[in-house]
């Protein structure tokens, strides 16, 4: 899936490559699990050269992960000013428990996503969300 803006909240995607079921919604940015069970979510968020990204994966309003394109200070050490680097990936693979209902995203805080030039491009950020299994309480 390509971004489809850079602005500040979920990340939308303009193009999505697999959708069954049509739990994704490309208008919000927004994975709806329709099933109660495992998923495993993986993201790759590649910043604007020059810039950084900063987001979070939100499942149902909850802070579940941070990303950072420039990486994260050590604990205990100061943080400087802005990042002078840029144009960093940061990325993430995650097993997670969700109920059926539950709304995950990307949200990002700051920075600018890399986009391609032309719809035959190679993609450059992507979010997927795949169901490993229900959960057996699922059909009691």
């Amino acid at each position: 899936r390509l971004p489809l803006r850079w602005e500040v909240g979920f990340i939308r995607f303009n193009e999505v490559l697999v959708n069954d079921g049509g739990h994704y919604n490309r208008r919000t940015g927004v994975f709806t699990a329709p099933l109660t069970g495992r998923y495993h979510l993986s993201a790759v968020l590649t910043a604007r050269r020059g810039a950084r990204v900063e987001a979070v994966l939100s499942v149902s309003n909850r802070i579940v992960q941070k990303l950072n394109t420039a990486g994260f200070p050590r604990s205990g050490a100061e943080v400087g000013g802005p990042c002078a680097c840029g144009g960093g990936v940061a990325t993430l693979n995650l097993v997670l428990g969700l109920q059926r209902g539950w709304r995950v995203g990307l949200k990002m805080t700051v920075g600018e996503l890399a986009i391609t030039a032309t719809a035959s491009s190679a993609v450059q950020s992507t979010f997927s969300a795949v169901l490993l299994y229900p959960s057996p309480d699922q059909y009691r």
